[in-house]
């Protein structure tokens, strides 16, 4: 969902440009790697949860050191400023986070799922 939230606040891509979001989906990774010569039979894919930790920061905060250290969510802030929706970025985000936060008491646990890949060569 940060991905879907920031990209609405950049400029489109170029027209040959391929999405990042496409690794995370098992055909689009066997025809890549197909394309390179892997045979699909050493390629394999399991789904994964990696989760943002963080016991003294609160969710607002942790999008702040996105903003700060994230390639993309740099990205979004920077044409954001420029077109004048920098509040409106912070706060779409900020829900976000706060929405998919799993943390007590102050602290930040976001899980986020991602497709693990496996290529045997």
């Amino acid at each position: 969902m940060i991905y879907k939230i920031s990209s609405a606040f950049t400029p489109p891509p170029p027209e040959d440009f391929v999405s990042p979001m496409t690794w995370g989906v098992e055909s689009h990774i066997i025809e890549r790697f197909g394309q390179a010569g892997v045979p699909k039979d050493k390629i394999s894919s399991s789904k994964d949860t990696y989760s943002f930790i963080s016991p003294d920061k609160s969710p607002a905060e942790l999008i702040e050191l996105f903003r700060l250290f994230y390639g993309p969510t740099m990205n979004a802030f920077d044409a954001a400023e420029k077109s004048g929706k920098v509040g409106e970025l912070r706060t779409q985000l900020v829900e976000l986070a706060n929405a998919q936060n799993k943390g007590t008491n102050g602290s930040t646990s976001i899980p986020a799922t991602f497709l693990r890949v496996t290529v045997q060569l």
